[in-house]
This record gives structure tokens, C-alpha cells and sequence, in this order.
């Protein structure tokens, strides 16, 4: 029961748990340009249906550019910094906390 059914641990694979972890820093610190950007929340965007708008501005920051940027190059050009922390917490704070 409960996070012990992930399959990683039973076969060993911990170096996954690290990779979910970046995996929700680099979420989040999208999540936040996008909004910077559009000027309103992911999820206000996402319930009014304005699904175009969101997957605009990622195929202009993101999926435009496939391979050709490393992840760092990549995180920097869409969000106008490198892989930052802050972002996650803020995004944490905001879900947990209020």
C-alpha cells in the first residue's frame, strides 16, 4: 500500500526518484513563465477550454525546437533563467498551503 507500490523500489531503480523531482522543478518553472507570459493561471486557461492558448506558447518555447537545445539551453530560452528552485517551492506553497 501506498508509495511503496511504485515499481522503482522493487526493482531497485532509485535513481528515478531524482528525475521526478527535476521532472516538477522544470514544470513548475514553465508552469509560471506561461502565465507570466499569458497574463493568467494554467488552470484558468485549462477550464475555460482556451487549450490553444497554452499549447501556443508551448510549441513556441518548447516543442518547436525538438533536439536542438540541450535541457538547460532549452529551460533558459523558454523561461529567461536556468533551472531555478524557487519556482517549485512557489508552486508547492501555493497548492499546500492556502
Amino acid at each position: 500500500n501506498g508509495c511503496m507500490q511504485d515499481i522503482h523500489w522493487t526493482d531497485g531503480s532509485f535513481g528515478y526518484f531524482p528525475s521526478y523531482t527535476l521532472g516538477a522543478m522544470y514544470a513548475a518553472q514553465l508552469r509560471f513563465a506561461l502565465e507570466r507570459c499569458l497574463g493568467e493561471s494554467l488552470g484558468s486557461l485549462v477550464t475555460q477550454g482556451r487549450l490553444a492558448e497554452v499549447f501556443g506558447w508551448l510549441q513556441q518555447n518548447l516543442w518547436q525546437h525538438g533536439s536542438a537545445f540541450d535541457t538547460d539551453a532549452l529551460i533558459t530560452r523558454a523561461t529567461g533563467e536556468a533551472l531555478n528552485p524557487q519556482w517549485l517551492r512557489r508552486h508547492l506553497e501555493q497548492r499546500y498551503l492556502r
